[in-house]
């Protein structure tokens, strides 16, 4: 009877996702060709050199050393994906139960071209939503070959939108040990405060997380949704159907045998 209702499950969980029409999918343009995929240990390079929203030079690795740091690659004037982003970040450390002085948190902008005015424009509605405020806080900008190599470290890769001065990017942070090491990474935009809570006390501890497995990496393409439609993708959502009918042929198959056997009424 478990077999059936699984079965059964299985089907359902098939049938309620949404169709993707071969018309619709041609209609889209290609998804931009963007990334993030840090992998756990990986060091960021804290000797490069970016500016604070004074603008004045200051490594990243002025921001470590003390406490695990929360980082953030996005870009300040962003109309769209990264206040959503920040927001989210800012609710779950909020909602986390941590205390002023835990962490740091370091938005490092991922625009060449914006400088410290662009990072002091968002700095004090940033501040406001954290415990101490600004004291936590830091937002920076830099030059393109300092950002390329934090960029590299993060697996990062952004695609700039030449028509409209925007920047195509995937959402998400990491959280880093004191020595610059990353130990896991939040896709998306909207976070568990208990789940950020663990990585900065795992980043204290110096523990560093596995990389993300299968399912997990799947879980992140399901994610995916296509910038310029804002729904999920036609790729995700083929990918998402193929593993289910993969899972249902699969036990499918086991009760055939169980029942060959006589395992099963």
């Amino acid at each position: 009877m478990k077999l059936r209702v699984l079965a059964t499950s299985a089907l359902l969980a098939c049938a309620m996702l949404p169709p993707v029409a071969s018309a619709q999918a041609l209609a889209l343009p290609p998804p931009p060709d963007v990334a993030f995929d840090p992998r756990p240990g990986t060091r960021l390079p804290l000797d490069a050199v970016l500016r604070d929203e004074a603008g004045r030079d200051a490594p990243l690795g002025a921001r470590f050393g003390r406490v695990p740091v929360v980082l953030v690659p996005g870009y300040y004037r962003c109309t769209s994906l990264c206040g959503t982003l920040f927001e989210g970040v800012l609710q779950a450390l909020a909602l986390s139960g941590m205390k002023a002085g835990e962490y740091v948190l370091v938005g490092v902008s991922i625009d060449p071209r914006e400088d410290g005015a662009a990072a002091r424009a968002r700095l004090p509605r940033y501040a406001a939503l954290l415990p101490g405020g600004g004291a936590d806080i830091a937002l920076l900008t830099g030059a393109a070959p300092q950002l390329a190599r934090i960029e590299r470290a993060l697996g990062y890769r952004a695609v700039p939108d030449a028509g409209g001065g925007q920047i195509a990017h995937a959402a998400g942070f990491v959280v880093a040990a004191p020595d610059g090491r990353i130990v896991r990474f939040f896709p998306g935009v909207r976070f568990d405060p208990a789940g950020v809570r663990a990585a900065v006390q795992a980043a204290r501890a110096y523990r560093i997380d596995p990389a993300p497995s299968f399912g997990q990496r799947l879980a992140l393409l399901c994610a995916h949704i296509d910038p310029a439609a804002g729904r999920h993708s036609g790729a995700a959502l083929a990918a998402v159907r193929g593993g289910a009918l993969l899972v249902l042929a699969l036990l499918g198959t086991w009760i055939w045998r169980r029942r060959a056997r006589g395992g099963v009424a």
